[in-house]
């Protein structure tokens, strides 16, 4: 018989009480900058991403968070050169997965008007659009009507009719999902969550593809290119979902909404498309909170200083470095063999 911890449980009258006071919170961006903890809605991505002054202090989300973590390659300085709070930060390239998982999020859950986010690039050349199909010349990057739409669609992210098609396909596989289907992607779509620190007096952001209504299950749509295990338990380290799912916990915390777990939904980019879910184990999830609180102290330390260290590998530098076990027996393998070959031909 499983123990219950009754000291963590609910009675119907608490948890309705934060549901009502989290739900209150919840109010339409007014365009201004936020200077009180809460759920918004008409946050757009490009402002929640790379507004400087959404909110009325430095913020982070998780994307922000891998480049501060040693474990994951990063540093304050890595960090600090990326951040939107520092004016002369570097801007991001995109890539084509990217562009086709955001495609895939406005699509598959609404959450923005497509139009006005993207273009449909077509298959043939533009000059040649009265003509009937087969009279049509293909899409050529380097000819100057191609070069024409390109630039009359610059502000756009653009993706071929091919990937529109591919994801009609996923979505149509997605909405078979029995979870889909009880509605699990159902809910407040691409609301905005703010809280801040109180410690640090930086701002946490999350922004979860769906806030559930009322059971604290929350849902995250992830676009991928293939389902074994192994490569998903290493998308979800580097990706850093366990860092969304902790900040989504800490903000909701914050904010007195219900959050019981972490669900990602994956839908698969292939020629024949796949769905698939799983929670995130909340020991994980507690170890990203643990990761989040270091980097709001660093972030805090930084700040407070006026310096951003590079990495320090190795103890900067006080611990030698060598190599990797596996290098190790490989080397010595091949060096015993020729040694002892060797010394049998003098033999």
């Amino acid at each position: 018989m499983t123990d219950l911890d009754f000291d963590r449980m609910d009675s119907i009258g608490d948890l309705a009480n934060r549901i009502v006071g989290g739900l209150a919170k919840e109010r339409a961006w007014d365009g201004e900058t936020i200077y009180s903890d809460g759920v918004f809605s008409g946050v757009s991505l490009d402002d929640y991403h790379g507004k400087p002054d959404l909110l009325d202090g430095p913020s982070v989300s998780k994307s922000a968070l891998k480049w501060l973590l040693p474990a994951h390659g990063g540093s304050p300085k890595a960090f600090w050169g990326r951040w939107k709070w520092n004016p002369d930060h570097i801007e991001p390239e995109g890539s084509k997965a990217l562009d086709f998982g955001k495609a895939a999020h406005a699509l598959l859950l609404g959450d923005e008007v497509f139009s006005e986010k993207f273009a449909v690039r077509p298959d043939y050349r533009p000059d040649d659009g009265a003509l009937p199909t087969d009279q049509r010349r293909k899409w050529n990057a380097n000819a100057n009507d191609c070069k024409a739409w390109l630039e009359d669609h610059k502000h756009l992210t653009i993706i071929s009719e091919e990937q529109i098609e591919r994801i009609k396909r996923i979505a149509d596989d997605a909405s078979k999902h029995p979870l889909v289907q009880m509605g699990a992607l159902n809910g407040r779509v691409e609301r905005s969550m703010f809280a801040k620190d109180p410690e640090t007096g930086i701002w946490l952001k999350a922004r979860p593809d769906v806030i559930p209504a009322a059971d604290g299950v929350f849902s995250d749509l992830k676009t991928v290119a293939k389902l074994d295990e192994d490569f998903l338990e290493r998308q979800l380290f580097d990706a850093g979902y366990y860092l969304q799912a902790a900040m989504t916990r800490m903000v909701c915390r914050a904010l007195g909404l219900p959050f019981e777990t972490f669900v990602l939904f994956y839908v698969l980019n292939d020629d024949v498309p796949d769905t698939a879910h799983v929670e995130i184990s909340v020991h994980d999830i507690d170890r990203g909170e643990r990761a989040v609180r270091w980097c709001l102290k660093t972030i805090r330390q930084c700040l407070d200083d006026g310096e951003w260290p590079g990495a320090r590998p190795f103890a900067n530098g006080e611990r030698q470095i060598q190599l990797k076990p596996w290098a190790k027996t490989r080397l010595d393998e091949f060096l015993d063999h020729e040694e002892q070959t060797a010394q049998q031909e003098a033999a």
